[in-house]
């Protein structure tokens, strides 16, 4: 290995070190002093003092009188920078894309918009295109993501919804409160909800909800495709689904982002 090779390895080397330095007083609820540290990164004091200086000089820690660390405030102007070039589209699609690939179906991203679902991402599958037009404003009652929407909604909401006209738009259309009621019951035990030819004949579709880091609903991602080959795989796809909004969620909570912060970038 040449000298330069030897140099760049041990560079790698100490950001990585440096990077877990960084991680372990994130994770931790008090200070740290170098001893502790050395000890849960499994490395020598005098290295542990040697990054711990630099990245005190670097501003990116601060030391108290008892030679204790912590994260400096330089970090909040990281995390608001981050957090402003964040955005939940931009955070699902790799996941929506990944989902669609993986269930052979195409996949959807919608939020509440003004009493209305609105699709905020949309992935086809390349086996199949969607029967229907996809409108990116939708009635919240015909849809699985809709239906998810409303079950998050209090009683008193849901059943003002549900009494004022509807539309059927198939014999399976969900119109009335008790209809719905029994479809939520389903939800809430499975986290699942589906969309059973309520839409258009032969569109079945399956959702399952998002979280932010308040555990508020912020999004429902779902699955819509013919409904004999929805069926046909519908274990494969309700696995793949969750994962997929777990998945998401775990990237809102870890960024600290909220419905409030979603709002403000759509409006």
């Amino acid at each position: 290995m040449t000298k330069d090779n030897e140099k760049y390895t041990e560079n790698i080397i100490a950001i990585a070190r440096a990077a877990k330095v960084l991680d372990t007083l994130f994770e931790s609820e008090v200070p740290l002093g170098v001893s502790s540290l050395a000890e849960e990164l499994n490395l020598p004091k005098v290295t542990t003092f040697r990054i711990l200086n630099t990245l005190t000089a670097s501003g990116m820690l601060k030391k108290d009188k008892e030679d204790l660390y912590s994260l400096s405030p330089k970090f909040i102007l990281y995390g608001d920078k981050v957090k402003s070039t964040l955005s939940l589209k931009n955070i699902a699609e790799p996941v929506l894309e990944k989902l669609a690939e993986a269930v052979g179906e195409n996949a959807n991203l919608g939020v509440a918009y003004k009493g209305y679902v609105l699709t905020l991402a949309h992935v086809s599958a390349s086996s199949y295109l969607l029967i229907s037009t996809l409108s990116p404003l939708s009635e919240l009652y015909c849809s699985s993501m809709g239906k998810i929407i409303l079950s998050h909604m209090d009683d008193n909401q849901t059943k003002k919804y549900f009494s004022r006209p509807l539309k059927k738009l198939t014999i399976n259309t969900i119109t009335d409160y008790p209809s719905f009621q029994a479809a939520r019951a389903i939800y809430l035990k499975n986290s699942i909800m589906y969309d059973d030819e309520e839409f258009e004949y032969g569109l079945y579709c399956l959702s399952a909800p998002i979280y932010d880091c308040q555990e508020q609903l912020i999004a429902v991602l779902g699955v819509s495709g013919p409904k004999t080959r929805m069926l046909s795989k519908y274990e494969q796809i309700t696995a793949h689904l969750l994962d997929a909004a777990h998945e998401i969620s775990d990237i809102l909570k870890q960024s600290r982002y909220t419905v409030e912060d979603f709002h403000r970038q759509l409006l």
